[in-house]
């Protein structure tokens, strides 16, 4: 796969259990999945990491290696969202509101990302798809004074670590649209998310 840059992305909530998308007012949309489009100005970046082991572990005997595995996979995610409305970021890492502020509470809602990237030798794309997992807020917050001749912006980013998704039995998928048996991209986030139905994806909540 010859892939170049991202097309868009998408995020949504879930269950505690990971069993279910979260909808309307408890999601992030009125069906649940919110595209990283125009409204947040794009995905600047998503470096994902772990899809499979980090090394390949050798067992040897009678003087010669007798046997190899892979070190278990621990897929991650850096994720770099130019501008989120404050609810919506709020909402993924876990912050409560409190009073008219917000306030980190001590656990992390179930979340999922799914990230599309087109082909460069043809007019196919690749999905990432993780169905469960956790975001982890920006630890730290560099904010740098503008200049006289230009302004300093500050974008969002999130650490997002999968976990054991129930409905796909396992940490991922990857999916892409020249497998003959792809059909839609529809189709696609049925089979990772049961539960989802095609309806407006607009934020429409957590404005």
């Amino acid at each position: 796969m010859l892939l170049h840059g991202i097309t868009t992305a998408w995020v949504f909530l879930k269950s505690a259990d990971g069993k279910n998308l979260l909808t309307r007012e408890q999601g992030l949309s009125d069906n649940g999945l919110l595209e990283l489009g125009r409204d947040v100005l794009g995905v600047a970046s998503a470096e994902i990491k772990g899809l499979d082991g980090s090394k390949l572990e050798t067992i040897s005997g009678n003087n010669t290696p007798q046997y190899s595995y892979a070190d278990p996979l621990k897929p991650t995610m850096a994720l770099t969202v130019n501008s989120f409305k404050m609810a919506t970021y709020a909402k993924l890492v876990g912050m409560k509101k409190q009073g008219t502020g917000w306030q980190m509470a001590d656990i992390k809602p179930v979340g999922g990302c799914v990230i599309k990237s087109p082909h460069m030798t043809d007019d196919g794309f690749t999905y990432f798809c993780f169905p469960s997992g956790n975001f982890l807020g920006s630890t730290d917050k560099k904010l740098d004074s503008d200049t006289d001749s230009k302004k300093t912006p500050v974008t969002d980013s999130l650490n997002f670590a999968a976990i054991n998704d129930p409905n796909i039995n396992g940490l991922y998928r990857i999916y892409d649209t020249t497998d003959t048996d792809f059909t839609t991209e529809d189709a696609m986030f049925k089979e990772v998310l049961p539960d989802y139905a095609k309806t407006p994806t607009t934020d429409s909540h957590t404005a």
